[in-house]
């Protein structure tokens, strides 16, 4: 998705307001001139050498300015900075076409404040780059092989690059978290492999984060198809089964564990190949797939600084393996509306006499995120203990311009739809009111699968299952431990378009709002608040717009998470 670009004065210095580093580095950032952070007159492509900005080393070191430019560390503009949060304190790196990001949720507050004539002081010895912790949690380097023709390193490289490692209180876990012996790095014990080979429709090894004094921040999702949990004060990344159509090659999912940034690297080998979940020895990594595991755009690629990092990419951050092609059944078709909702109930469609050939959907327990099989549990909405799951957030896949995919509930009256598939093609008005959110989502298709039914729902009406969305007739959300769910039908948005009232670009004020309610309603759920960021990026925060339907096979994409 492409951004504004956020160079004002104004903008500039709400961002630099929220920095948080040295008193001196303060003082630097907080004098800049208005004018600064452009290109130099003598070298009209080069950023001045003294004016201060952010440092973070992933493929290569990148210097970001406050105005929103990239360079690398001779000054040369190489990206741009567009941030994604309310307080200009977080954003993404967006390569010179505008839409394709390099490295995302980038925290300025995590990185070091340096100019471009200090910038190669502040960066990790060379010498100690295979093992040692980067300067800050943010400011670590994508796992890259030793030479710049993309080799795997040979034992004796590695051998040597071990014989330079830090004290083990320096060490990052996860390139050594090959046994599942217990580690300890300081007050977390990791249980299980950090790196794993998995074939497809095997299941992965549970990895056990303990010791924790809050819930880590899932970063990614990259390996969408992963479940975690937590209770206390032990966080799980669950055992699960890696989908038959996921691309054979390497993926890695990135978590925040208390302050520090963690890699979980699952190289997936085809189904039927023989390979199970097994431990991959970090001395023998394998060539990373084109597909799945970032290029370094320098041909003098660096050494790995740790295998814990940001996602990031040269090319494209990788999702899944592209777009699946949905194919119509020729069934249900017809013109409706598409609502919004998230109750925390237990779907109806988890209950077995209800599930048909689908089999149940998901259901989980209170907090959302632990998995219950026990599918003769009362929903919380009737005393019982049964919830929704929310890993069925509507979400996009890389590769799939304008489509999303999402579960809903149907018209009670309709029965027997459980695990059905149906595309909604927007027509860019909306059933009570038609605004500029609503043309911005003309020709958008959303793929949706039946999860729930609803005594409210009305025909060609698909009440979408979108965190914030609106708790409707029923409230099971306590579990969670969200903030405010908004108003009781239409959720947060509904309270945005009054707060937006009637004048000025109410579009944007919509959208502005939403954003600014996601993010503080799902502060502690980073996974509930991107479901919520759905509606306010890929819906264009658009409520209740209009859609013509029909019935679809349903995408792996949406069968694995069902």
């Amino acid at each position: 998705m492409k951004y504004q670009f956020l160079k004002s004065a104004l903008i500039l210095g709400s961002v630099l307001a929220f920095v948080n580093c040295t008193d001196d580095a303060t003082d630097v950032i907080s004098n800049l001139d208005p004018n600064a952070n452009q290109p130099s007159e003598n070298d009209p492509s080069a950023m001045p050498a003294d004016d201060p900005c952010w440092l973070i080393n992933a493929d290569q070191p990148y210097l970001i300015y406050p105005a929103g430019i990239v360079t690398d560390l001779k000054g040369n503009p190489v990206a741009t900075f567009v941030f994604t949060d309310e307080n200009y304190t977080t954003g993404n790196m967006i390569a010179a076409d505008g839409s394709t990001i390099i490295l995302n949720n980038i925290a300025l507050d995590n990185l070091t404040v340096v100019t471009r004539a200090t910038a190669s002081m502040a960066l990790p010895p060379s010498s100690s780059a295979a093992i040692e912790t980067p300067a800050s949690s943010a400011d670590v380097t994508p796992t890259v092989s030793s030479s710049s023709t993309g080799t795997t390193p040979t034992s004796s490289e590695t051998a040597a690059n071990n014989d330079k490692s830090s004290s083990s209180e320096e060490k990052q876990v996860a390139t050594s978290s090959a046994t599942q012996t217990p580690i300890t790095d300081g007050k977390v014990t990791i249980t299980g492999s950090l790196t794993q080979t998995v074939a497809q429709k095997a299941s992965t090894s549970e990895i056990k984060f303990s010791g924790l004094s809050n819930e880590p921040t899932r970063l990614s999702w990259n390996a969408y198809f992963l479940e975690t949990s937590y209770s206390n004060g032990t966080y799980t990344i669950k055992a699960i089964t890696v989908p038959e159509y996921f691309e054979v090659g390497e993926v890695s999912e990135f978590f925040k564990v208390e302050g520090k940034d963690y890699e979980f690297k699952i190289t997936v080998t085809k189904a039927g190949s023989g390979s199970t979940s097994k431990s991959s020895s970090s001395q023998q990594q394998q060539k990373s797939s084109s597909s799945q595991q970032a290029k370094s755009s320098s041909s003098q690629q660096a050494k790995s600084s740790s295998s814990v990092q940001p996602v990031s990419s040269s090319s494209k951050q990788v999702v899944t393996t592209g777009c699946p092609t949905i194919k119509t059944k020729g069934g249900a078709s017809g013109s409706g509306f598409a609502s919004r909702y998230w109750d925390g109930c237990k779907p109806s469609c988890s209950w077995k006499n209800n599930a048909g050939s689908a089999g149940p959907a998901k259901q989980c327990s209170r907090d959302g995120k632990t998995a219950s099989t026990n599918y003769d549990e009362q929903s919380v909405c009737s005393g019982g203990g049964a919830a929704t799951c929310t890993s069925q957030i509507p979400f996009t896949i890389d590769g799939c311009d304008n489509i999303g995919f999402a579960f809903a509930a149907v018209p009670a009256s309709n029965g027997g739809q459980c695990g059905k598939c149906f595309q909604l093609t927007f027509t860019g008005k909306g059933k009570y009111e038609t605004k500029g959110n609503h043309k911005k989502l003309e020709g958008k298709k959303l793929i949706i699968m039946v999860t729930n039914i609803g005594a409210d729902v009305n025909q060609g009406q698909f009440d979408v299952m979108i965190p914030g969305g609106g708790v409707g007739l029923y409230n099971g959300t306590s579990g969670y431990n969200w903030g405010s769910q908004g108003a009781q039908y239409g959720g947060l948005l509904t309270d945005c378009e009054k707060e937006a009232g009637t004048a000025g670009d109410v579009t944007n004020k919509r959208k502005e709002c939403l954003i600014k309610k996601c993010n503080s309603s799902f502060g502690s759920d980073t996974q509930a608040k991107e479901g919520c960021l759905f509606l306010a990026n890929f819906m264009e925060a658009a409520g209740n717009p209009t859609h013509n339907y029909t019935e679809v096979e349903c995408p792996e994409v949406l069968k694995s998470k069902y």
